[in-house]
């Protein structure tokens, strides 16, 4: 067996695979995934993690994950009950489709060279943000864990959580004790200090990386929250200054991947 990660601190959906993997206790190796050229295999939108299991690739966190579970069934990551399963997957969902649009869009002035942010961006990804605690909140109530026992759920929401607090974002100290004790919870995890120490030294070595700091893939759920906030002009300006990187369509970046298929389009990897 021979396992690679193509990963990188920037990412929290790779931090969630990585967390989740250590959870299993699987032995693996990691490749570098801040540049789309140093991935050792091919993701038709040119985005990380991607998973390499004796040659054989999976790409998105959640078929990561699921792949993993069949794989490698000791320590479940989603529970084999129906109903259970339901509810990971709700709060996973959460976590990549309302919880990473806010604090990805906020996180991208801190490594990109973007122009200054918009006025009243940050007290409406503060607004937004609150809400989604309040039901994380609401949800922990009594448990120690999102769904009972540690899963999908909690390393997807961990790096979120966990990002939001640096950058402006933090819970509330009266409003979400309960929040705020899973999150030192998961902090205390042994996978949460591997993913604490590989944070901080890529941010420590922020400009080392090659990471590319000029252009940005804002990614659909991302893209859709910043302009629900008003900021429909300011996107297409950076659009016209090519300041956007595109995992889709006639530009793409994954269509300039050297690992991209030559053959037919870079979509439609095989």
């Amino acid at each position: 067996m021979s396992l690679t990660l193509c990963y990188t601190a920037l990412s929290p959906f790779c931090r969630k695979v990585r967390m989740a993997m250590e959870h299993k206790g699987l032995s693996f190796a990691l490749a570098p995934g801040d540049h789309v050229t140093e991935t050792p295999a091919f993701n038709p939108r040119a985005e990380v993690p991607i998973l390499i299991d004796d040659g054989f690739v999976i790409c998105n966190s959640p078929d990561i994950l699921g792949y993993l579970d069949r794989r490698f069934p000791d320590r479940l990551l989603y529970p084999a009950d129906a109903r259970a399963y339901a509810e990971v997957r709700e709060w996973e969902r959460v976590a990549v489709t309302v919880l990473d649009p806010i604090v990805t869009v906020i996180g991208n002035w801190r490594f990109a060279d973007l122009p200054p942010m918009p006025q009243g961006l940050l007290e409406a990804a503060q607004n937004d943000v609150a809400k989604i605690y309040d039901g994380l909140e609401a949800r922990l109530a009594g448990r120690e864990y999102v769904c009972g026992a540690v899963s999908a759920a909690d390393f997807a929401l961990y790096p979120q959580v966990a990002s939001g607090a640096v950058l402006g974002m933090p819970m509330d100290h009266t409003r979400h004790g309960a929040a705020r004790g899973w999150l030192k919870r998961m902090r205390a995890r042994p996978e949460g200090q591997t993913d604490l120490a590989a944070a901080r030294e890529w941010w420590a070595n922020k400009y080392k990386q090659t990471v590319d700091t000029e252009r940005i893939n804002w990614g659909t759920f991302r893209l859709e929250w910043l302009v629900a906030n008003g900021q429909a002009a300011w996107f297409a300006d950076q659009v016209q200054r090519d300041k956007v990187l595109w995992s889709v369509g006639p530009r793409a970046n994954s269509r300039n991947n050297p690992l991209a298929p030559h053959s037919g389009h870079a979509g439609q990897g095989k």
